[in-house]
């Protein structure tokens, strides 16, 4: 995707889809934060309008304002970190534009609670069907912390939902996006809103677009039809053909995954393993994405130091969590024998890669993306953002993960 010149949408070089894309990769400033929901919030909303302020940033997104957010929620006891992040932002050139983004993986609680909560499903909470859809119980447990999700409304100092000030403003067109585990809830939330109109949108005209990356799917056939029969129109879902994420959890996608990086690179019995208890939980339960006939992208096997340039900062984040699963070992090291434990260890990279940079590679948001980083590393040394969320806490506790999926 070629970025536009000066005379793009809000005054950016960028497209308007690369500037959703890049405002849906901001709610991982919150990632790097600890403590409780409010502390976290109040710094990640100065860090958040730093960066949207940043001169460079604004040449190549144009002026975002922070409307509403970002709202935290971090799991009572569990968690010191914000498991999940939203926000509302605003263009200044287009007052009746709204975007929601909704943040990826977290942490543990979203690996364990929300990822792969997956063999149960709920009926979907909003509207009425006679197909009656039904979302995993790990999605609906997201969602529910989206919709009860407040902050602070600077111009009443009240506490409200983000659907709350969307009733307070006029916007006639609102997008939600987000990437992996945002890029399964932002579909959700988007439907959550078309089937509560009648609370916030009081002419009924509002135009709800959603722009969905590398999420997995959210719930059954029934509901990916209920979902396309509403915002299918409005749904522009972007998938990497070699992203194991998006394979998640339908089946028959789910049996591609040991072969995705062949012949370059060969799959372990671990792998295998996995993916064939994932399947054995969840095949009754025809789990298919949203819009499902949304032609992913091709990509292809490639070496992390091609990315080194152009995204470093990704590539020093999945180096680090690489380190550290060689140190801690894998979940999977008493299934892989023979020496296949380095093999799963390349399998995993190779995912990471095609998880993270491949997108921003894909969209061709590198200069924003550098400056993004850099400007939260300084604001928050020595901690450093993970792009996948602390991807090797959910590694080092997948066995027990995967064990209770089995029960």
């Amino acid at each position: 995707m070629a970025t536009i010149n000066a005379s793009g949408y809000n005054n950016g070089t960028y497209s308007f889809e690369q500037q959703i894309f890049c405002i849906s990769w901001a709610t991982v400033l919150s990632f790097g934060f600890r403590g409780g929901a409010s502390e976290i919030a109040s710094q990640t909303k100065a860090l958040l309008i730093n960066v949207l302020q940043d001169e460079e940033i604004q040449k190549l997104i144009g002026v975002w304002n922070l409307v509403w957010g970002p709202g935290i929620f971090s799991a009572p006891i569990v968690s010191d970190k914000a498991d999940n992040t939203m926000f509302i932002v605003a263009p200044e050139t287009d007052p009746t534009q709204a975007v929601v983004a909704i943040a990826g993986t977290s942490g543990l609680v979203d690996w364990v609670f929300e990822n792969f909560n997956v063999k149960e499903t709920v009926p979907w909470p909003y509207g009425h069907s006679s197909t009656n859809p039904q979302i995993s119980k790990g999605i609906n447990f997201g969602l529910d912390k989206l919709t009860d999700m407040e902050s602070v409304d600077s111009t009443t100092s009240s506490s409200i939902t983000a659907q709350q000030y969307l009733a307070s403003q006029s916007f006639t067109k609102v997008m939600v996006t987000g990437h992996s585990l945002g890029g399964a809830l932002s579909p959700c939330y988007a439907l959550y809103l078309d089937e509560t109109r009648s609370q916030w949108d009081s002419i009924g005209s509002a135009i709800i677009s959603c722009l969905p990356t590398a999420g997995q799917t959210p719930g059954d056939i029934n509901f990916s039809q209920y979902y396309d029969s509403k915002l299918l129109a409005t749904t522009t879902k972007i998938w990497n053909l070699l992203d194991i994420v998006p394979h998640a959890f339908n089946t028959e996608r789910l049996g591609e995954i040991p072969d995705l990086y062949e012949p370059d690179l060969s799959s372990t019995d671990g792998i295998k393993s996995l993916v064939c208890q994932l399947q054995q939980v969840t095949e009754s339960l025809n789990y298919l994405n949203v819009a499902p006939d949304a032609e992913g992208f091709p990509s292809q096997v490639v070496d992390l130091a091609d990315f080194t340039d152009k995204y470093k900062p990704i590539v020093e984040a999945i180096e680090e969590t690489i380190e550290t699963l060689k140190q801690a070992g894998t979940a999977f090291g008493d299934n892989d024998t023979n020496g296949n434990v380095e093999e799963f260890i390349q399998f995993i990279i190779q995912a990471l890669i095609q998880h993270t940079a491949v997108y921003t590679n894909k969209f061709d948001v590198g200069d924003f993306l550098d400056i993004m980083l850099q400007y939260q590393k300084k604001k928050i040394s020595p901690q450093r953002l993970t792009l996948l969320s602390k991807p090797v806490e959910g590694d080092t506790h997948l066995s027990k993960i995967f064990s209770q999926l089995s029960t």
